[in-house]
């Protein structure tokens, strides 16, 4: 009797745990697709990328163009067309949203809407972003452009607005199409990193990101929002101060994966780790990130060879009273260089008008040198008007 106790036992321990590892790999991918994320660096993650927004420099490139299985970071593009279309007054935050059939079966990290359910645009998007709530994701595509699929569309067509090459996109959560396993969406960590950048410029976003739990509560969901990222949960072994988001994906194919943000001083970097086998930990894509972002700070500064109003040079004028005119910057001119070597970069100016110029015109462009590689350029404008040089003055230009 007690054998076949321990045997039923240990089959319905089993079942438990095929379920358990079946819900974890539907949490945010599919089961099985082409690009699946292996150490390929040898490092333990797949791809790297490490930028800094403002000036766009980039710190690291590793495998920064290779298409991989984005799990739940995919959601970013969901967020991002939503708050567009929030910006260009389509869609209003405070808009109800009523839970399709659809939408309510959802599996994986969740809200567990029922169907008939009405939640805010606001919460739904709280939901996708702090939870990876995929039946928030799917609710907010409904909402935009009726289904899943017309909504795929819309994010493949944003993609290419924002020159991210490649990306390709099936879904608006990420979770598997059990009729075509291959249907993936998939991103570089370049791509992930520039759409992760875009999304951030929207405050709410920048809010949602680093917030670690958020009380959220329906007829069937009363925990809260927990943010699945540990860079920004205090109580997390991979804890990293100066993170401020964006968000995670993981699957089986994918690996850990992560889009990070965070901010010392007054640099801001973003990092992407795609395929970290470990879940925690210094191999974990949140123990990767964490490192790579620290050794650059440690060794990156962000340094303003020029400031907004400081002349530049000039730049010759023709036909006009004048025969130059001050180049100033027209903003803080800012670049991210090795720390210590603030002092070795070379300002440079070219350019030149046709009179008459007003003060504020573009005139050219101001370069920001190290070692003679160009790492920022920015506009340069006209610190003074020339007007047009009289008749006799072109006759007498002297």
């Amino acid at each position: 009797m007690r054998r076949w106790i321990l045997v039923v036992v240990t089959l319905a321990m089993a079942l438990v745990a095929g379920f358990v590892l079946a819900a974890r790999a539907q949490e945010e991918g599919p089961a099985a697709a082409q690009g699946a994320a292996v150490d390929t660096t040898g490092k333990g993650y797949t791809a790297a990328y490490l930028i800094e927004p403002t000036t766009r420099r980039v710190l690291l490139a590793e495998n920064a163009d290779r298409m991989l299985p984005t799990a739940s970071m995919a959601k970013m593009m969901t967020c991002l067309i939503a708050m567009e279309q929030v910006r260009g007054g389509r869609l209003n935050l405070d808009m109800p949203v009523t839970i399709s059939a659809r939408a309510s079966t959802m599996g994986g990290s969740q809200i567990y809407a029922k169907q008939g359910q009405v939640f805010t645009l606001r919460a739904l998007l709280a939901a996708a972003m702090v939870q990876s709530a995929n039946d928030a994701a799917a609710a907010i595509a409904e909402t935009v452009a009726g289904s899943n699929e017309a909504f795929a569309a819309l994010m493949n067509e944003r993609a290419k607005e924002l020159r991210l090459t490649h990306s390709v996109f099936h879904d608006p959560h990420g979770l598997p199409n059990f009729q075509d396993p291959q249907q993936v969406d998939q991103m570089s960590a370049h791509d992930l990193a520039i759409l992760g950048m875009e999304l951030m410029k929207y405050p709410l976003m920048r809010a949602y990101a680093k917030m670690p739990t958020m009380p959220f509560v329906n007829g069937t969901f009363t925990v809260g929002l927990t943010n699945p990222n540990h860079l920004i949960q205090p109580g997390k072994r991979d804890y990293y101060p100066p993170a401020d988001g964006i968000k995670t994906g993981f699957s089986e194919p994918a690996g850990y994966c992560i889009t990070a943000a965070a901010r010392q001083g007054d640099m801001q970097l973003v990092c992407v780790v795609m395929g970290a086998r470990r879940s925690f930990g210094p191999q974990s894509s949140f123990g990767i990130a964490a490192r790579l972002m620290g050794e650059a700070f440690a060794k990156w500064v962000m340094a303003t060879p020029l400031r907004k109003g400081e002349p530049a040079g000039t730049v010759a004028v023709s036909g006009g009273r004048a025969t130059t005119v001050p180049a100033i910057a027209g903003a803080d001119v800012r670049a991210v260089v090795r720390r210590g070597g603030e002092g070795r970069l070379q300002v440079a100016v070219s350019g030149g008008a046709k009179a008459p110029v007003r003060a504020g015109d573009t005139v050219g462009r101001i370069q920001v040198r190290e070692e003679g590689q160009v790492i920022a350029t920015l506009p340069a404008v006209a610190g003074a008007s020339v007007p047009v040089a009289s008749w006799w003055q072109k006759l007498w230009p002297f």
